[in-house]
Protein backbone atom coordinates (compact mmCIF):
# COMPACT_ATOMS: atom_id res chain seq x y z
CA UNK A 1 0.00 0.00 0.00
CA UNK A 2 1.14 3.57 -0.53
CA UNK A 3 0.12 5.12 2.78
CA UNK A 4 -3.14 6.52 4.11
CA UNK A 5 -5.81 6.63 1.40
CA UNK A 6 -9.27 8.21 1.42
CA UNK A 7 -10.66 4.73 1.95
CA UNK A 8 -8.54 4.43 5.09
CA UNK A 9 -9.79 7.80 6.34
CA UNK A 10 -13.40 6.56 6.18
CA UNK A 11 -12.38 3.01 7.22
CA UNK A 12 -14.13 1.38 4.25
CA UNK A 13 -12.96 -1.14 1.64
CA UNK A 14 -12.22 0.00 -1.91
CA UNK A 15 -15.27 -1.96 -3.07
CA UNK A 16 -17.69 -0.02 -0.84
CA UNK A 17 -20.91 1.25 -2.42
CA UNK A 18 -22.05 4.88 -2.43
CA UNK A 19 -24.42 4.11 0.45
CA UNK A 20 -21.54 2.57 2.44
CA UNK A 21 -19.49 5.72 1.79
CA UNK A 22 -22.35 7.91 3.05
CA UNK A 23 -22.85 5.78 6.21
CA UNK A 24 -19.10 5.77 6.97
CA UNK A 25 -18.95 9.54 6.43
CA UNK A 26 -21.80 10.17 8.89
CA UNK A 27 -20.17 7.96 11.51
CA UNK A 28 -16.68 9.49 11.08
CA UNK A 29 -18.10 13.03 10.97
CA UNK A 30 -19.78 12.47 14.33
CA UNK A 31 -16.56 11.00 15.77
CA UNK A 32 -14.21 13.72 14.51
CA UNK A 33 -16.33 16.91 14.54
CA UNK A 34 -14.48 19.65 16.46
CA UNK A 35 -17.70 20.80 18.17
CA UNK A 36 -17.78 17.43 20.01
CA UNK A 37 -14.59 18.35 21.88
CA UNK A 38 -14.68 19.44 25.49
CA UNK A 39 -14.15 23.16 26.13
CA UNK A 40 -10.96 22.44 28.10
CA UNK A 41 -8.95 21.09 25.12
CA UNK A 42 -5.86 22.93 24.02
CA UNK A 43 -5.66 24.96 20.83
CA UNK A 44 -3.35 22.32 19.29
CA UNK A 45 -5.84 19.52 20.01
CA UNK A 46 -8.63 21.64 18.46
CA UNK A 47 -6.56 22.21 15.28
CA UNK A 48 -5.76 18.48 15.09
CA UNK A 49 -9.48 17.64 15.39
CA UNK A 50 -10.36 20.19 12.68
CA UNK A 51 -7.72 18.63 10.41
CA UNK A 52 -9.13 15.13 10.94
CA UNK A 53 -12.66 16.42 10.23
CA UNK A 54 -11.46 18.13 7.02
CA UNK A 55 -9.86 14.84 5.94
CA UNK A 56 -13.19 13.03 6.49
CA UNK A 57 -15.07 15.70 4.49
CA UNK A 58 -12.53 15.58 1.66
CA UNK A 59 -12.73 11.78 1.54
CA UNK A 60 -16.52 11.92 1.34
CA UNK A 61 -16.39 14.62 -1.34
CA UNK A 62 -14.22 12.45 -3.59
CA UNK A 63 -15.60 8.98 -2.85
CA UNK A 64 -19.30 9.98 -3.06
CA UNK A 65 -18.93 11.35 -6.60
CA UNK A 66 -18.53 8.46 -9.12
CA UNK A 67 -16.41 10.54 -11.57
CA UNK A 68 -14.03 11.83 -8.88
CA UNK A 69 -13.86 8.36 -7.31
CA UNK A 70 -12.91 6.78 -10.65
CA UNK A 71 -10.19 9.37 -11.18
CA UNK A 72 -8.96 8.85 -7.60
CA UNK A 73 -8.94 5.06 -8.02
CA UNK A 74 -6.98 5.43 -11.26
CA UNK A 75 -4.39 7.62 -9.51
CA UNK A 76 -4.14 5.14 -6.64
CA UNK A 77 -3.70 2.27 -9.10
CA UNK A 78 -1.00 4.19 -10.98
CA UNK A 79 0.74 5.07 -7.71
CA UNK A 80 0.71 1.41 -6.66
CA UNK A 81 2.18 0.36 -10.01
CA UNK A 82 4.81 3.08 -9.75
CA UNK A 83 5.59 2.02 -6.18
CA UNK A 84 6.06 -1.55 -7.37
CA UNK A 85 8.39 -0.32 -10.12
CA UNK A 86 10.25 1.95 -7.70
CA UNK A 87 10.52 -0.86 -5.18
CA UNK A 88 11.99 -3.15 -7.85
CA UNK A 89 14.50 -0.47 -8.82
CA UNK A 90 15.32 0.14 -5.17
CA UNK A 91 15.83 -3.58 -4.56
CA UNK A 92 18.06 -3.77 -7.63
CA UNK A 93 20.11 -0.79 -6.40
CA UNK A 94 20.39 -2.30 -2.93
CA UNK A 95 21.60 -5.60 -4.39
CA UNK A 96 24.10 -3.77 -6.59
CA UNK A 97 25.39 -1.75 -3.63
CA UNK A 98 25.61 -4.86 -1.45
CA UNK A 99 27.54 -6.68 -4.18
CA UNK A 100 29.86 -3.70 -4.64
CA UNK A 101 30.41 -3.51 -0.86
CA UNK A 102 31.12 -7.26 -0.71
CA UNK A 103 33.64 -7.00 -3.56
CA UNK A 104 35.25 -3.92 -1.99
CA UNK A 105 35.56 -5.79 1.30
CA UNK A 106 37.12 -8.78 -0.48
CA UNK A 107 39.59 -6.50 -2.29
CA UNK A 108 40.46 -4.77 0.95
CA UNK A 109 40.96 -8.08 2.76
CA UNK A 110 43.12 -9.33 -0.12
CA UNK A 111 45.27 -6.16 0.04
CA UNK A 112 45.58 -6.52 3.80
CA UNK A 113 46.63 -10.17 3.39
CA UNK A 114 49.15 -9.24 0.69
CA UNK A 115 50.54 -6.52 2.94
CA UNK A 116 50.75 -8.91 5.91
CA UNK A 117 52.45 -11.54 3.71
CA UNK A 118 54.89 -8.92 2.42
CA UNK A 119 55.82 -7.81 5.93
CA UNK A 120 56.11 -11.42 7.04
CA UNK A 121 58.46 -12.16 4.12
CA UNK A 122 60.48 -9.04 4.95
CA UNK A 123 60.78 -10.24 8.51
CA UNK A 124 61.94 -13.69 7.32
CA UNK A 125 64.48 -12.07 4.98
CA UNK A 126 65.87 -9.93 7.80
CA UNK A 127 66.07 -12.96 10.08
CA UNK A 128 67.86 -14.96 7.36
CA UNK A 129 70.23 -12.07 6.71
CA UNK A 130 71.00 -11.88 10.42
CA UNK A 131 71.65 -15.63 10.55
CA UNK A 132 73.95 -15.40 7.51
CA UNK A 133 75.79 -12.44 9.01
CA UNK A 134 76.28 -14.41 12.21
CA UNK A 135 77.48 -17.45 10.25
CA UNK A 136 79.92 -15.33 8.21
CA UNK A 137 81.20 -13.63 11.35
CA UNK A 138 81.62 -17.02 13.01
CA UNK A 139 83.45 -18.31 9.92
CA UNK A 140 85.81 -15.30 9.87
CA UNK A 141 86.38 -15.63 13.59
CA UNK A 142 87.39 -19.25 13.12
CA UNK A 143 89.70 -18.25 10.24
CA UNK A 144 91.28 -15.49 12.35
CA UNK A 145 91.76 -17.96 15.18
CA UNK A 146 93.49 -20.41 12.80
CA UNK A 147 95.53 -17.72 10.99
CA UNK A 148 96.23 -14.72 13.26
CA UNK A 149 98.26 -12.95 10.54
CA UNK A 150 95.04 -12.47 8.49
CA UNK A 151 93.72 -10.06 11.10
CA UNK A 152 96.87 -7.92 10.91
CA UNK A 153 96.63 -7.93 7.08
CA UNK A 154 92.97 -6.93 7.29
CA UNK A 155 93.75 -4.07 9.68
CA UNK A 156 96.53 -2.83 7.38
CA UNK A 157 94.21 -2.96 4.36
CA UNK A 158 91.53 -1.01 6.26
CA UNK A 159 94.09 1.66 7.22
CA UNK A 160 95.26 2.01 3.60
CA UNK A 161 91.67 2.33 2.43
CA UNK A 162 90.94 4.99 5.06
CA UNK A 163 94.03 6.96 4.10
CA UNK A 164 93.14 6.69 0.41
CA UNK A 165 89.61 7.94 1.17
CA UNK A 166 91.13 10.94 2.92
CA UNK A 167 93.46 11.52 -0.02
CA UNK A 168 96.63 10.92 1.97
CA UNK A 169 97.89 8.20 -0.38
CA UNK A 170 96.97 7.43 -4.00
CA UNK A 171 94.60 4.56 -4.65
CA UNK A 172 96.03 1.43 -6.16
CA UNK A 173 95.08 0.82 -9.72
CA UNK A 174 93.91 -2.69 -10.27
CA UNK A 175 92.64 -4.37 -13.35
CA UNK A 176 89.74 -6.73 -13.31
CA UNK A 177 89.74 -9.68 -15.66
Amino acid sequence: MIGLTLYDVLAIPTTASTDDVRKAYKQKALETHPDKLEPTVTEQERRDAEGRFRNVCDAFGVLSDPVKRKAYDDRIQLAQENKKHWDEQHDRRVKTRDEWARQAKERSEARMKERADFYESLKRIKEEKQRYMEMVELFYQELRDCHPEWESRRQAALQRKEMADKGQIPRRHTTHL
